[in-house]
C-alpha cells in the first residue's frame, strides 16, 4: 500500500507564475474523444450457457453479471409481475445455503443487486477478485438448487407488493412510468402490461405457478454470463465447467416468446390522467422507439441529449429557462428488444398553463423534424455522449453491462461499439430523418397528468382498456421435484477465497502560495479526470432567515461564468465531453467537473471561471428561486422526502444545521445576499480534489495555472451543534399510501470517537441484507421493501439514521423495531467473528463506492468537507482494516435510542392512535411549523 504524502507545491511545479484574470473566453476547442473498444472472449458451454470474459490483471475486483432471458414480456397469463417476483426469490435459501443466497452474498461481495426489465432479468455482483470461484459456485447453486417453497414465496410476494406501493403509489409521479406510459403507448404488445405487475395478479398466484415459471425460464440455455476483472483465463474456464457447465440442459424445449412489434399508430392520442397528492401537473409526450438492434436507437440517444441534457439542451432552454413553463424535464429511454417508449416528462412550473406548455413542447419536437440541427450543436452533444461513454467504461462492471445487454437485446455483444460509431458518424440529416421517422405527430401519445382533485365526476379515461389478461404465455407445469434444504452434514461448502489484493492509489496533498489546498490521487490509467473544488461553508453558513442561500449560490454558479451565460457554459462542457455540477452540502459547496483527460486543461479553465468569475444575469436568481421552490413543493407530497427535510429542523433546532430552506426563506434572499456569499469563497477555505489519470505534478501545474491568482474569501467559522433531546414527531400527510419512518441518533462529530468502529456498529444495525433492520422489518415481517441505516457525519455533528417506508398501518410497529435494534446493540453485542465480517463489509462497500474516478473524488471531497485528515483515507480504503470488539462496544454506546429523534410522516389517521398508545409523548406537528414557511 502506498503511503499518504504531504509535499510543498515547489516540489511538484516548476513554474509558480501568478495568472492574471483572463479576457473573455473564446469557444473551447476539444480534443478528439477516443473510447476504447470492448475486448472480450466468448465461450459456449455444453449446456447452452454463453459466457463472455474480459480480463484486467490490474483490477482488484471482479464483476459477474448473469442475464436470464425472461422479463416482463414473459409473465404468464394473468400473472403480471412473475418475472419481478422471481427476481426476489433468487436471493432466498438454496439447498446448501439455508440462510439465503443474499444473506451469504452480503458477507463476501462489494455489491449485489438484480433488476427485472422488459426482456430479461439481470443479476449483478461485484466482489474482491479472490472471490471469483465463490461467485461461480453461487450462480450454479442458485440455478440448480434454489428452494422454492410456500414460506419463501409468500414472504417475497409481500415484499414485492410493498415495492409496488412504494414506487408507484407513494410518489406523486410513479404512475406515469409504471402504469400510464405502458398502458396508453401500447395496446397489443406485452409491453402494455403495468411495469412490475399488479398486486391482484400476485395474489392469485400459487406455489405451483411459481415452480412452473422457474423450471420454464431459469435454465442454462436461457442465460448469458459476463465476467470481468483480474483472473487467470484457464482457471476461469475450469471453474465455469465445474460449477456451471455441470448443470444439465433440460430435455424440454425452451419456451420462447417471439419478437413482435406494436402496430404503427396512425393518429395522435391524448389522455387526461389524475392521481392523489400531485403537487405540480406534468405533461408527457411519448412515442414507440426503435428496437435496440436498429441503430436508429443511437439517433434517439442523440435526440434525447439534444432535448434534455443539461442547461444547453433545447427543452431546458425553452421550457424551463426562457418561457418558465416547466420546473424540470425528464426522459425515459429504455434499451429493449422490441422497442419500448421514448417519453419526455415536463413537470410544470407553479402556475404554468398546461395548453401553453403543450404547444411549446410540441413546437420543439416539430423543430427537430422540420429543421436540420446546427452542426456545432450536434458536435457538442456527440462529444458529451462520447465522454459519458468513456466514463461508463471506466470500471469492469460498466463494461460487463454493455456486453450482456448487447447480446440479450441486440444479438451482438459488441453492439455498444456500433452504437458509439453511429453517434460519431451522425449528421444533421440523420437526426432529422430519425426524428421524422420515430417522433412523428401521428405517433405521439400525450398525457396530461394532474391532481386527483381536478378529476371530472365519473371520469375513467385514465384506466387502460388493454386486454392484458390475455397477454403472456401458458407455462407448462413443473416436472422436477422441488429442492429442499440439505441436512447440515450433507451441505456443500462454498469455495474458500484466495489471497486478497487491493491497491490504494497514492493520495498527495499540497498547497498553493495563496492557501488553496490540493489533493490528488492517480487512480486509473483510463484517460479520465474528475476535479472537485470544495469550498467551506455550505448550508450551515446561511445567515439567519436566509436558509437556502448556499443552494441558490451554488445553482447560480452554473448560470453564468466569465463571458459565458448558462447555455454557453453548458455547451462548452458538452463540447469537452464532460459533466459539471454545483451543489451545497451541510458544510461545503462542491463544484465538480469530469472530462476525458485530453480536455482537462480547458475543463479546469471552465471550473476556474465558475469559481472565480461569476456573471449570472440578474433574472437568473428569480428563475433558480422558483425552481427550488417548485422542488420543495414536490417534496412536501412525498413521505420520505418530507421526513428528510424535517429531520435537521427537529434534530438540530436552533443551530446552523437546523435551518431548512422554505419558500419564505428563499423569498428573503436577494442579489446582494448571493454576492456576499460568493465573496466568502476564497483559496484559504477551499480544496481542489483531483482524481483520475493525472499524476501529482500534472495536478499541481494545472492548479497553479487555474487558481494561482485567486485571492480573498474567508474560511467558514467552526462550530459544534448540540442535538435536541429525544422526540417522536408525527407529521400528517393525508392520503399518502405509505408512511416514512426515520429514527436519528446523535453521535457527535467525527472527533467524538473511533469512526471506523462506528461504521462497523452501524453496519451491524442496518448494513445490507444481514443488518438487523433489514432482517426484522423486511425479511421476517415483510413490512417494507427496504430498511437500513447510515451515518451522516458533519464537521460539527453527526448521527446514525435508520429509515424505512412502510404500509401505513405498520408505522408504529416499524418505529418500535427501529428503536429496538438500536437498544439491542450494547445489550446483545456481536461476536468477534461478526465484528470482523461487518468490518470487512464496510471495506467492501467503500471499495465499490470509490472504484470510479468520480466516486473516489466524492469520497475525498467528503473527508475534506467534514474536516477529516486525509490520512484517514489510507486506513479506510485499505483491505482488512479491523476493529476490536471493545472498540465496537464503545461505538455502540454512542448509538443510544434514548436520544433518538423519530419522524413518522404519512396519513396519521391510520396509525396515530396506535403510536400514541405505545409512545404517549408523540407530538403531532405541522410540517410548516417545524420547518418554517
Amino acid at each position: 500500500m502506498k503511503s499518504f504524502a504531504a509535499v510543498t507545491i515547489a516540489a511538484l511545479c516548476a513554474s509558480t507564475a501568478v495568472t492574471a484574470t483572463p479576457a473573455p473566453r473564446a469557444p473551447v476547442a476539444a480534443a478528439p474523444i477516443v473510447v476504447p473498444p470492448l475486448v472480450y472472449t466468448k465461450r459456449m458451454l455444453k449446456n447452452g450457457m454463453t459466457i463472455y470474459a474480459m480480463r484486467d490483471p490490474k483490477a482488484a475486483s471482479v464483476s459477474l453479471y448473469m442475464w436470464y432471458k425472461v422479463g416482463q414480456r414473459d409473465d404468464p397469463k394473468e400473472r403480471a409481475g412473475f418475472a419481478h417476483l422471481f427476481e426476489h426469490l433468487m436471493f432466498k435459501p438454496t439447498r446448501n445455503l439455508p440462510q439465503g443466497a443474499f444473506t451469504y452474498m452480503s458477507t463476501i461481495v462489494e455489491n449485489a443487486n438484480a433488476t427485472t426489465l422488459f426482456d430479461d432479468t439481470l443479476y449483478t455482483t461485484t466482489a474482491p477478485a479472490n472471490r471469483l470461484e465463490t461467485l461461480l459456485w453461487l450462480e450454479g447453486e442458485r440455478l440448480k438448487n434454489l428452494v422454492v417453497d410456500q414460506a419463501n414465496f409468500e414472504s417475497e410476494r409481500n415484499v414485492v407488493k410493498e415495492e409496488l406501493r412504494q414506487r408507484i403509489f407513494a410518489t406523486p409521479y410513479g404512475r406515469i412510468l409504471f402504469k400510464l406510459i405502458p398502458g396508453f403507448v401500447f395496446s397489443t404488445h406485452p409491453y402494455a402490461r403495468p411495469i412490475g405487475g399488479t398486486a391482484e395478479d400476485l395474489d392469485k398466484a400459487t406455489l405451483a405457478d411459481v415452480r412452473a415459471f422457474h423450471e420454464a425460464f431459469y435454465r442454462p440455455d436461457n442465460a448469458v454470463m459476463v465476467i470481468a476483472g483480474n483472473f487467470d483465463p484457464k482457471q476461469l474456464d475450469a471453474w465455469a465447467d465445474r460449477y456451471i457447465g455441470s448443470i444439465p440442459k433440460p430435455a424440454a424445449p425452451l419456451l420462447q416468446i417471439p419478437a413482435s412489434r406494436e402496430p404503427e399508430r396512425t393518429s395522435p392520442r391524448l389522455v387526461d390522467a389524475y392521481a392523489p397528492n400531485v403537487p405540480l401537473p406534468a405533461l408527457v409526450a411519448a412515442w414507440i422507439a426503435p428496437p435496440e438492434a436498429n441503430l436508429d436507437s443511437a439517433g434517439i440517444d442523440v435526440i434525447e441529449a439534444l432535448l434534455t441534457r443539461g442547461a444547453a439542451s433545447r427543452l431546458n432552454r425553452s421550457l424551463v429557462a426562457d418561457k418558465q413553463l416547466a420546473s424540470s424535464i425528464a426522459t425515459y429511454n429504455f434499451d429493449t428488444r422490441d422497442g419500448h417508449a421514448f417519453a419526455i416528462v415536463a413537470t410544470l412550473a407553479k402556475g404554468a398553463d398546461m395548453a401553453t406548455t403543450r404547444t411549446a413542447l410540441d413546437a420543439e419536437i416539430a423543430r427537430l423534424r422540420d429543421t436540420p440541427v446546427d452542426p456545432a450543436e450536434l458536435a457538442s452533444i456527440k462529444n458529451a455522449l462520447l465522454g459519458a461513454a468513456l466514463s461508463d467504461r471506466e470500471t469492469m462492471a460498466g463494461r460487463v453491462g454493455l456486453i450482456g445487454d448487447g447480446d440479450v437485446l441486440a444479438g451482438d455483444p459488441g453492439h455498444d461499439d456500433k452504437r458509439l460509431a453511429a453517434i460519431s458518424a451522425m449528421t444533421p440529416a440523420d437526426v432529422q430523418r430519425i426524428a421524422a421517422r420515430w417522433l412523428g405527430a401521428q405517433r405521439q401519445v400525450t398525457i396530461r397528468y394532474q391532481d386527483e382533485s381536478r378529476r371530472p365526476a365519473g371520469y375513467t379515461g385514465d384506466v387502460s382498456t388493454n386486454d392484458v389478461a390475455s397477454m403472456g404465455p401458458i407455462v407448462p407445469p413443473a416436472t422436477r421435484p422441488p429442492v429442499t434444504i440439505a441436512a447440515a452434514s450433507e451441505r456443500e461448502q462454498p469455495p474458500a477465497p484466495g489471497p486478497q489484493r487491493r491497491i490504494v492509489p497514492p493520495i498527495v496533498e499540497a498547497k498553493l502560495a495563496n492557501g488553496l489546498t490540493i489533493v490528488s490521487a492517480q487512480s486509473t490509467e483510463l484517460p479520465l479526470v474528475t476535479l472537485e473544488l470544495v469550498i467551506a461553508g455550505g448550508d450551515a453558513a446561511d445567515p439567519a432567515g436566509h436558509a437556502g442561500l448556499a443552494d441558490l449560490t451554488a445553482a447560480l454558479a452554473l448560470r453564468g461564468a466569465a463571458s459565458r451565460d448558462a447555455v454557453a457554459l453548458a455547451a462548452a462542457v458538452d463540447t469537452l465531453g464532460g459533466r459539471i455540477s454545483a451543489a451545497a452540502q451541510a458544510d461545503a459547496t462542491i463544484v465538480k467537473i469530469t472530462v476525458p483527460a485530453a480536455n482537462v486543461d480547458a475543463a479546469a479553465a471552465l471550473l476556474g471561471d465558475v469559481a472565480l468569475r461569476p456573471s449570472a444575469a440578474e433574472d437568473e436568481l428569480d428563475r433558480e428561486r422558483r425552481k427550488l421552490a417548485d422542488a420543495l413543493a414536490v417534496s412536501e407530497k412525498q413521505p420520505v422526502q418530507l421526513a428528510l427535510r424535517a429531520l435537521p429542523a427537529a434534530l438540530f433546532a436552533g443551530t446552523p444545521y437546523g435551518a431548512v430552506a422554505t419558500p419564505g426563506s428563499l423569498a428573503a434572499i436577494d442579489a446582494g445576499d448571493v454576492a456576499a456569499a460568493r465573496a466568502k469563497w476564497g483559496p484559504r477555505g477551499a480544496t481542489l480534489v483531483v482524481t483520475g489519470s493525472l499524476d501529482a505534478k500534472q495536478v499541481a501545474t494545472l492548479a497553479e495555472r487555474t487558481f494561482g491568482s485567486w485571492r480573498g474569501g474567508a474560511p467558514a467559522p467552526a462550530f459544534i451543534a448540540t442535538a435536541k433531546p429525544h422526540r417522536i414527531i408525527a407529521i400528517d400527510l393525508p392520503g399518502a399510501p405509505q408512511t416514512a419512518v426515520i429514527a436519528a441518533v446523535p453521535t457527535g462529530a467525527r472527533s467524538a470517537g473511533d469512526q471506523r468502529a462506528l461504521q462497523v456498529a452501524n453496519a451491524i444495525v442496518g448494513g445490507g441484507a444481514i443488518g438487523w433492520l433489514s432482517k426484522e422489518i423486511r425479511e421476517k415481517r415483510g413490512l417494507s421493501y427496504g430498511a437500513g441505516s447510515q451515518i451522516d457525519m458533519r464537521r460539527g455533528a453527526g448521527f446514525v439514521m435508520a429509515a424505512s417506508q412502510t404500509k401505513t398501518a405498520s408505522a408504529p410497529e416499524v418505529v418500535d423495531l427501529m428503536l429496538a435494534q438500536f437498544a439491542r446493540l450494547p445489550i446483545n453485542p456481536p461476536s468477534a467473528a461478526e465484528d470482523a465480517e461487518r468490518s470487512e463489509f464496510v471495506s467492501r462497500i467503500l471499495a465499490s463506492q470509490t472504484d470510479r474516478t468520480i466516486g473516489l473524488g466524492d469520497y475525498l471531497a467528503g473527508l475534506v468537507a467534514t474536516g477529516t485528515p486525509l490520512s484517514v483515507a489510507r486506513t479506510e480504503l485499505s483491505p482488512g482494516t479491523a476493529v476490536t470488539p471493545a472498540e465496537v462496544a464503545a461505538a455502540a454506546k454512542r448509538i443510544d435510542p434514548k436520544t433518538a429523534t423519530v419522524l413518522v410522516v404519512g396519513d396519521s389517521k391510520a396509525w396515530l392512535p396506535a403510536l400514541r398508545a405505545a409512545h404517549p409523548n408523540v407530538e403531532l406537528v405541522d410540517a410548516a411549523a417545524l420547518i418554517g414557511k
